[in-house]
């Protein structure tokens, strides 16, 4: 029986905060206020003016110009600080028999440099991916299929492959995430940045704190035995 957590990253395995494409637009020179380009591209983005990939291809046009490096990126994921008691959390959970993935908007250079030897808690990462030329240079963004509504088509996947949803918990925190409750999967919320977190149609829990572990006993079955190795770090 196989049983998986599905993780985001911007907010949910990292403290509140300014997110990852925030940082790499002002790395590459330009404001996220107010009128900005940022801002622009991503509204047009979520009115429908373009699909995904052209929101990254746009995106990219900017950053290359603004000569972002391999560099900065991994630097930016590096500075980012994750949620306190994480390495405890994705330690009991698998020890209890879960995998973890990640599935997020962010981008995998900047996850895997924040999150560093705790990516080895993860079975896989599903994010946008930065390519760069032989000068260190952004060149291209593969875009994720798994973001907005595609996180809740990867949850469909997992579900059409035979895993039973009553044995997947999405953890997430953002409007991004919101989709997922029509899977009919355990959502929990951290940290809300959605005014939705009250929705109980969208949201089965929603917890607050600085530690991720707080997660824990809304995952773990209470019979379980390993659950007394658990530390609420709140």
């Amino acid at each position: 029986m196989e049983k998986f957590v599905v993780f985001d990253f911007d907010g949910t395995l990292t403290q509140k905060g300014q997110n990852a494409w925030q940082s790499i637009w002002q790395s590459a020179g330009y404001s996220i206020g107010e009128g900005s380009e940022y801002r622009r591209l991503f509204s047009e983005y979520i009115n429908g003016n373009y699909s995904y990939k052209e929101w990254n291809d746009r995106t990219c046009e900017y950053l290359r110009k603004g000569n972002l490096s391999s560099i900065k990126v991994y630097t930016i994921g590096a500075l980012m600080p994750s949620m306190k008691g994480i390495k405890n959390t994705l330690k009991t959970l698998r020890e209890n028999g879960y995998k973890l993935i990640i599935v997020s908007g962010s981008i995998k250079q900047v996850i895997k440099s924040c999150l560093k030897d705790n990516m080895n808690y993860f079975s896989a990462v599903y994010a946008n991916d930065f390519l760069f030329d032989s000068n260190g240079i952004l060149e291209k963004i593969n875009p994720t299929r798994f973001d907005f509504d595609g996180k809740k088509r990867f949850i469909e996947l997992l579900i059409t492959s035979g895993v039973n949803a009553k044995n997947i918990t999405f953890v997430g925190n953002s409007y991004n995430d919101e989709k997922v409750g029509e899977t009919g999967v355990k959502t929990i919320c951290i940290n809300p940045e959605t005014e939705n977190h009250t929705n109980k149609e969208i949201w089965t829990n929603v917890v607050r704190g600085e530690s991720i572990s707080k997660i824990l006993p809304f995952i773990i079955e209470k019979n379980n035995k390993i659950e007394n190795k658990i530390e609420l770090n709140y």
